[in-house]
């Protein structure tokens, strides 16, 4: 995309300036309609009634994958392995809750974490399978 200044008496510190800061605010713009295209397509958004709980990490990540949009599956792959927890805050809070690692889910906890932990953790874990999985 090109920019194009129509006063060309602003000084060109000035006009830099405007370019740089006309850019900033596209690219808000367009990371704002990203996050509001993807937000009515969470991942995660309705909870599984125990009968449909998955019990292993591979079961998790399988019925994730699908209910990503390619956005997200691109977020999570570009993202650094020691950077995935920047993303529990929407998609470990989605998965805790989706799965029932609060509610009783102790089958999943156990498959992610090998022993009982914080539904937090083994929500965490869940990320972390499914980053690896984005990086095949």
């Amino acid at each position: 995309m090109r920019i194009e200044i129509a006063h060309s008496a602003t000084p060109k510190s000035r006009q830099k300036s405007l370019v740089r800061s006309i850019s900033l605010i596209l690219i808000a713009v367009i990371t704002i309609s990203m996050k509001a295209a993807i937000a009515g397509t969470e991942p995660n958004q309705e909870l599984l009634s125990p009968e449909n709980w998955p019990i292993t990490v591979e079961q998790a990540v399988s019925d994730i994958l699908p209910r990503l949009s390619l956005f997200e599956k691109l977020k999570i792959k570009q993202t650094k392995k020691e950077n995935t927890i920047s993303l529990y805050l929407d998609l470990g809070t989605s998965i805790r809750n989706r799965y029932g690692l609060w509610r009783g889910n102790d089958k999943l906890i156990l498959s992610a974490c090998g022993t009982r932990c914080h539904p937090d953790d083994a929500s965490m874990k869940i990320i972390e399978a499914l980053w690896r999985e984005l990086q095949k």
